[in-house]
């Protein structure tokens, strides 16, 4: 036995074939004659279990290791003892691909199946945390799948199988860079909240189709996860709703006591997320999606959303509105022309433009009085006898004093020197005006302001104007009216939507990342609030230079289809906004290179490529 690639026995294992290899191990196939079964044989590489006290370390980790049993943890059967050559691990065989292998041919459709594939991973870590094992290399690539579906964590213990001194003088990095976490990367202490921020990763890459932390060196990766900078996940995918979206940013915490302090915890959540659009049986729905991926997820949109406009009309009669519109969202960004979650949001989106208005007309009313300086003023805002005119604002004496006190936390923020310590008074209550207890007994009357400035004629008044909001899959769009720049979605949202003449108007909306998108809406015919615009990004193709010595031909390598060759842009059309590529480079059936590149929609890869 002359090296590892030469091997054909290992102690009692017969070695098959060759599954993979890494920066730490090699995995075979293998027989275990005496059982008649497949096994994997993990063989580590010799640089790093090369000394008899490593080799003693690696069987003491091993026997821990091979206590975990839990069916989402692969099981252990064997490893090398201290006098053995090699250190190896001989583990159940899965016959199936890893989590990175089986999404090579694109994202996942709907973010809840990536909560049915990584609640029983956070279920296994919780296992090994309740045993003292940390695994710190979660990875889609130690996730793999069973036939039915069923991810299967592997690896386990790997960073205490192997001697720290010899990683040391090596200068071999345990873990994934994308995925550590950022006490990993300080060098402190960690524990199994660690593994809690690494598997989170991987439900963002899941739920989202990208990575949350990526960059173009290793220093500004460390440094971005150190800072925890990464894009809102309902930025990316508004399909996965809040819960979703709270749920893996809190799991990305910079600081360890402020993510889930249990695994089971955010299992927990997940499923409870899932049982409310009636996917509880997550055994079998990742069975079916394993059976036939393509339709189960073209059908499970089709069940989502009965669940959630049931959940939505739920919301709306309870007064959660904020949760309504979470939940109408979610439907409209599976089924965009959707009526009934259109029209429930619109009537959501009427509401609170009412409530804007009168917190509004509260806000001025309780403004103007508290600047008139008396109560005397107050009162004549209410009066019957008042010479406003017919449009002036609600008497603020007809509103309850609850109602003005809720609009002072809601009005627009105001320089100090412009507010008027009465409105944070508690002075007598004596007057019959509910403003009294907020003017201060010291105040004296103040003459009585003029009279408004009447009304402009009816032709110079402007013409009527509509309410349009807007949803989106991607909030930092920027709108376009008649060819001027309203600003970005986001900016957009914050007010409610943009306010129009009810005339005609294109709608142009930009990203550098998307297909310019026009819309010509008529608005003459319009409520005052318009039904919402929604914005779907389509994304650019990838632009990808591969700089070689030669001219060679590049292909997908999970397709084979040909992309072009080397030393010239190719395009890339994209599904997503960001897609991870295998790359093969050379002529079949010579010397082939493998390359995997990161490509962004809009935008120009550059790899060279050392052959």
């Amino acid at each position: 036995m002359t090296g590892v690639e030469t091997m054909t026995q290992l102690g009692r294992y017969r070695i098959e074939r060759e599954l993979g290899r890494g920066g730490m191990s090699v995995v075979y196939r293998g027989l275990d004659p005496a059982l008649g079964r497949t096994v994997a044989v993990k063989v580590l590489h010799p640089h790093l279990a090369a000394r008899a006290e490593a080799r003693e370390r690696f069987a003491r980790e091993a026997r821990a290791v091979a206590r975990l049993d839990h069916p989402n943890i692969v099981a252990v059967y064997d490893y090398a003892p201290p006098e053995s050559e090699r250190s190896y691990l001989v583990t159940e065989f899965i016959d199936g691909p890893n989590l990175r292998a089986a999404l090579e041919g694109g994202p996942l459709k709907h973010p809840e199946v990536a909560a049915l594939l990584m609640a029983p991973v956070f279920d296994a870590l919780d296992h090994a945390h309740s045993l003292g094992i940390v695994h710190r290399d979660v990875k889609p690539e130690n996730i793999m799948l069973r036939p039915d579906g069923q991810p299967v964590l592997v690896d386990f213990g790997i960073a205490q199988l192997i001697d720290m001194d010899t990683l040391t003088q090596t200068g071999t990095m345990l873990g994934s860079p994308a995925h550590m976490a950022p006490e990993i990367i300080d060098g402190a202490d960690s524990d199994g909240r660690a593994d809690v921020f690494s598997a989170a990763t991987v439900l963002y890459w899941l739920a989202c189709g990208a990575l949350p932390f990526t960059a173009s060196s290793p220093a500004a990766l460390f440094r971005r996860i150190l800072e925890c900078r990464f894009e809102p996940v309902l930025q990316r995918t508004p399909a996965a709703g809040r819960g979703l979206a709270r749920l893996i940013e809190q799991c990305l915490e910079r600081d360890p006591a402020k993510r889930p302090q249990r695994a089971s915890e955010v299992a927990a959540r997940l499923r409870s997320l899932l049982a409310e659009v009636g996917l509880a049986e997550g055994a079998a729905e990742l069975s079916r999606w394993s059976a036939d991926r393509v339709a189960y997820e073209a059908a499970l949109g089709v069940r989502l959303i009965p669940p959630l406009v049931v959940a939505a009309r739920a919301a709306i009669e309870s007064k959660k509105h904020a949760r309504a519109a979470d939940l109408l969202d979610r439907v409209l960004a599976i089924d965009e022309r959707h009526t009934e979650a259109q029209a429930l949001l619109g009537r959501l989106e009427r509401r609170d433009q009412q409530q804007r208005l009168l917190r509004g007309v509260v806000w001025g009313a309780a403004t103007a009085a508290v600047a008139a300086g008396s109560v005397w003023a107050i009162g004549a805002l209410s009066s019957p006898s008042s010479t406003a005119d017919d449009d002036a604002p609600p008497a603020a004496a007809d509103l309850a004093p609850a109602t003005i006190g809720a609009t002072e936390a809601t009005a627009p923020t105001e320089p100090p020197a412009a507010r008027s310590p009465a409105l944070g008074s508690s002075a007598s209550t004596s007057s019959t005006s509910p403003l009294a207890a907020r003017t201060p007994a010291s105040t004296p009357p103040r003459p009585r302001p003029p009279a408004s400035t009447p009304r402009p004629p009816p032709s110079a008044r402007p013409a009527r104007e509509v309410l349009v909001p807007f949803r989106a899959d991607l909030w930092n769009a920027e709108v376009l009216v008649d060819g001027e720049r309203r600003g970005y979605l986001y900016e957009v949202r914050g007010t409610g939507g943009l306010r129009m003449p009810a005339t005609v108007h294109d709608i142009e909306f930009k990203h550098p990342a998307c297909a310019t998108d026009v819309r010509r809406i008529d608005l003459s015919a319009a409520p005052d609030v318009a039904p919402p615009i929604l914005f779907r990004c389509a994304p650019l193709p990838a632009r990808l230079r591969v700089v070689s010595g030669r001219n060679l031909p590049v292909r997908n390598a999970s397709t084979g289809e040909l992309l072009g060759q080397t030393n010239v842009d190719l395009s890339v059309p994209m599904p997503a906004l960001r897609l991870e590529l295998a790359l093969t480079i050379g002529e079949l059936g010579g010397s082939l290179e493998s390359l995997t590149v990161r490509l962004a929609a809009g935008t120009t890869t550059t790899e060279t490529l050392r052959f």
